[in-house]
């Protein structure tokens, strides 16, 4: 019987090395536009003037959420919400806020299943967060809903 060689132009560990190089050839650079445009996005809401206060409770500093023109104009396209709600413009690092996962920028619209569309009504709300049940939070970020719970 006789056997057949097939020679091979590269050796597969060159094969492999050039695959791996020209996968991050093409990926790196929409790797740094994703990333340079996560970095440079507006903000969809801003605070409105003389709106801030505070929930000790929860320890998150809230302003009434004042909606953008970036928001206004990219709403229906990529289909992003709009709410009033209170914006939260800082975060203290051992609040149960920050333990449930909020960061600044995101807006609570709902608390409790009560609807909130300014910053006194969302501190008087989470101010009354109790210790025997969770307390549902309703929240945008980047205008995509999201839900936490909150206990004390």
């Amino acid at each position: 019987m006789h056997k057949h060689r097939c020679r091979r132009f590269v050796s597969r560990h060159t094969a492999w090395y050039g695959t791996v190089a020209l996968v991050f050839a093409f990926l790196s650079p929409g790797l740094s536009i994703a990333i340079a445009g996560q970095v440079s996005d507006p903000p969809l809401y801003t605070c409105l003037a003389d709106s801030e206060t505070a929930s000790e409770i929860a320890g998150i500093q809230l302003c009434t959420a004042e909606q953008t023109a970036t928001l206004v104009n990219r709403a229906e396209t990529d289909n992003l919400q709009m709410r009033l709600g209170a914006l939260v413009s800082r975060v203290e690092t051992a609040g149960i806020g920050a333990t449930a996962g909020l960061i600044g920028g995101d807006v609570i619209y709902r608390i409790g299943g009560n609807d909130v569309a300014e910053a006194g009504a969302a501190a008087e709300q989470l101010d009354m967060i109790g210790t025997s049940a969770d307390t549902v939070v309703n929240f945008l970020r980047k205008g995509r809903p999201y839900r936490i719970k909150l206990r004390r």
